[in-house]
């Protein structure tokens, strides 16, 4: 049964639990009310009975003795010693013989109550004329039974008619509920059998869940609409900087077809560079997707952060940097845990990318941060990032000068292998505008 209702539908699985809850409270509610009506009208049979003995033993103990039965009971009888009939048949004083049921006969100033023969019964014993007597006062026990099992009868008709009635409201309030999660299947079908993910689906008014439902729907296809963008374009830049160097290349070996195997000093530096190209942008991809699929796979030592970036001033120097740009250096002896050779890269790929855009000087700076965290700044006086590409910058193959040459600039992919090494060491990463003007990259990183 329970694989049944999994499988059947939304709408069929609440129709059936708000019938089995609501008969189970109607069938309670029904017997409990039962139970009460009976009790009521027991307890009404009680007081009656009561009354109708206290006003016979008034009248035979008031200064003239009197029988006087009461009028709401099906029965009155005076008792004798003899256990037969002495009032309540007949007249005053007459004997009626014995009583039709099980006779009582309690002593003085005793109460007895009984059931017997369809009768409900209640004795009391009195002395009267120095005589013990009982009296007795009945009704019939039928109203009460008749009252118990009509009711019975009405819930038996009325329950399953509720039940109908809620199974059919609960379908249709079901359904109304649902259409909008149903259009959103549709319009998500829709979306995903004709690809376009610039469509929506709809969102209903309010602030309900099926509301927040499409609005996170919306969100999500948004996400992917990015994604399937970011990934055209990543195609495109890859196909575009793969191409190039292809293309050089392939014309180098035609060049040496032709002339019969020769390649020319020049040609070969130039194939070298091109295949070092080639080789450097393979790496830079199959980190970034190692990075995310499954991270960077990161080792975890003490790495001495100010070493890190001493180092990559070192190495400008050596290197060599373009005509009339200085390296200034702040550093502050700053320990994180980490990748040493992973902070490197980090350190290089920042370091290059502000030595290309840089007029006449580069700011490498470490220092700790009060909040246990340890701060990487590199600046440079170039033109810096527009505030609207500070996000944007960091994503693959997206260079902000309009030059496509190999000459101006990296493959694109610098600054997006920065974020995924900070991401992974639990720090983050952003772009903003030196004090001078110009830009600057600060990457925070904990320091435990």
């Amino acid at each position: 049964m329970r694989a049944g209702m999994l499988r059947a539908g939304v709408r069929r699985r609440l129709m059936v639990l708000s019938t089995v809850v609501t008969g189970i409270a109607l069938v309670a509610a029904t017997a409990g009310g039962i139970v009460v009506l009976r009790e009521a009208l027991l307890r009404s049979a009680h007081t009656t009975l009561g009354s109708g003995v206290g006003q016979i033993k008034d009248g035979l103990e008031g200064p003239e003795p009197e029988w006087t039965p009461p009028r709401k009971t099906d029965l009155a009888q005076l008792i004798g010693p003899d256990g037969r009939v002495v009032r309540g048949c007949g007249a005053a004083g007459s004997d009626c013989g014995p009583p039709a049921y099980a006779p009582l006969t309690p002593p003085p100033g005793e109460l007895v109550e009984t059931t017997d023969g369809g009768m409900r019964l209640m004795a009391l014993g009195v002395r009267v004329d120095g005589a013990d007597h009982v009296i007795v006062v009945g009704m019939s026990a039928e109203p009460i039974q008749v009252a118990v099992r009509t009711s019975v009868l009405l819930a038996l008709g009325a329950i399953p008619l509720l039940l109908a009635l809620v199974a059919f409201a609960a379908h249709r309030l079901a359904g109304r509920a649902l259409a909008p999660v149903e259009g959103i299947r549709e319009r998500v079908a829709a979306i995903g059998g004709g690809g376009d993910l610039g469509r929506r689906v709809p969102e209903p008014a309010g602030d309900d869940e099926i509301a927040r439902l499409a609005t996170t729907m919306n969100a999500m296809l948004s996400r992917l609409e990015a994604a399937q963008r970011t990934q055209r374009r990543f195609v495109a830049d890859a196909g575009h900087e793969l191409r190039s160097p292809l293309t050089t290349l392939t014309g180098i070996v035609e060049l040496a077809r032709r002339d019969g195997g020769r390649i020319p000093s020049e040609a070969l530096s130039s194939a070298e560079g091109e295949l070092g190209r080639i080789r450097i942008l393979v790496d830079d991809l199959l980190l970034l997707a190692r990075a995310d699929e499954s991270g960077l796979g990161l080792r975890r030592e003490e790495v001495d952060l100010d070493d890190v970036l001493d180092g990559e001033r070192a190495r400008l120097r050596s290197a060599g940097t373009p005509e009339g740009v200085r390296v200034v250096t702040r550093l502050e002896p700053v320990k994180v845990v980490g990748d040493r050779d992973a902070l490197a890269r980090l350190a290089r790929n920042l370091a290059d990318n502000a030595v290309r855009h840089a007029r006449g000087r580069v700011e490498l700076e470490v220092r700790a941060q009060s909040g246990g965290e340890a701060v990487i700044r590199v600046g440079d006086d170039g033109p810096g990032v527009p505030p609207e590409d500070r996000e944007r910058v960091f994503e693959r193959f997206v260079r902000l000068d309009s030059a496509r040459g190999r000459g101006s600039g990296g493959t694109g992919l610098g600054l997006s292998i920065v974020a995924a090494i900070a991401r992974d060491h639990g720090g983050t990463v952003e772009a903003g505008e030196g004090p001078g003007g110009g830009a600057e990259f600060t990457v925070r990183l904990p320091r435990g």
